[in-house]
């Protein structure tokens, strides 16, 4: 009984493994070469306004992003891909884990028969006002 305990375990956590490389790995190559390239500095430009509201740098849309449209593993990835500060994680993260596989919750919560829109609306917004009372938190207590 131990052994086959001690097998399926063995089982579950490469197959976990393997389900987290498929996602880190490319997510992390992307945006590594993504860096690199001038479209970059151009989505840092466009996406700084609306990050600063967070406190946060423009490349800190390219985890959240990631997050709403992926998950939390590829928000990961994300990050270590973009040089963040430890405050600027902790935003990124928290407001990821808010809102975050969009389009495949949305497609559960559609066949529940409830309001993606609402959902999405709901969970977008739960993510944006803890951004904003984090980056209040940043501020009053000089974080950043």
């Amino acid at each position: 009984m131990l052994t086959t305990s001690i097998k399926k375990g063995i089982i579950s956590g490469v197959k976990c493994c393997w389900f987290l490389i498929k996602v880190i790995i490319p997510v992390y190559l992307f945006i590594t070469v993504l860096r690199h390239t001038p479209a970059m500095d151009y989505l840092v430009v466009v996406f700084a306004p609306f990050m600063g509201i967070f406190g946060l740098p423009g490349e800190a849309a390219l985890p959240i992003i990631t997050g709403y449209m992926l998950d939390e593993y590829a928000v990961i990835a994300a990050i270590g891909a973009v040089e963040l500060s430890g405050y600027a994680v902790t935003v990124v993260a928290v407001m990821a884990i808010l809102a975050h596989s969009l389009f495949v919750e949305g497609a559960i919560v559609r066949k529940l028969g409830l309001s993606v829109t609402f959902f999405t609306i709901y969970r977008l917004l739960a993510a944006g006002i803890v951004g904003l009372a984090l980056n209040f938190i940043g501020v009053v207590f000089n974080l950043w």
